[in-house]
């Protein structure tokens, strides 16, 4: 009795250690499923932001001899921060943020980096574009692109720098 009770409790101890076990491929049967099913939902729209998102166009222009990457995307004036007026047809974007403080924070060492036209803009999302240049020709784009571009001051993770033309113009507040 006392062999089939050592037995029995030695299975019980065991059965966790060798009973069904996920593993990778249960892992991707799921998550397969899950694409899957979510590819078939497309009746109705994901969230207004990917909506937004889409509606950016990315691209480049060509400025005399350079390509200049460029997105092209609805944006508005940050309140109490840029002006319509402030905000041309070619602007030189060196960041965004999801914060408007750090974006407000940029702007100011900008500024005191000598780039006195450094405004801000907002997307509908809210995404907030720093300007460092913004100029009414491409010619000035071009250069201020190069410019900016070459400043050590000025930091910027890829794709930044890049040339931001406003989808909605004049900018409406």
């Amino acid at each position: 009795m006392k062999i089939y009770h050592m037995l029995a409790t030695a299975a019980i101890v065991a059965l966790p250690f060798v009973s069904c076990k996920t593993n990778e491929a249960n892992y991707k049967a799921a998550y397969e499923a899950v694409k899957e099913k979510t590819e078939t939902d497309s009746g109705i729209e994901g969230t207004i932001y990917e909506k937004i998102r889409k509606e950016s166009v990315n691209s480049h222009t060509v400025i005399g001899r350079d390509t200049v990457p460029t997105v092209t995307v609805a944006v508005k004036c940050v309140k109490g921060v840029s002006l319509p007026a402030d905000v041309k047809s070619y602007n030189i974007a060196v960041a965004q943020f999801k914060q408007v403080f750090n974006a407000r924070s940029l702007m100011e060492r900008l500024r005191g980096y000598g780039y006195n036209t450094a405004t801000l803009v907002e997307t509908a999302e809210p995404l907030y574009y720093v300007i460092a240049v913004t100029t009414d020709s491409a010619e000035e784009a071009g250069a201020a692109y190069e410019i900016v571009k070459a400043d050590k001051r000025v930091f910027s993770k890829t794709p930044y720098p890049l040339l931001l033309r406003p989808q909605r113009y004049p900018l409406a507040e």
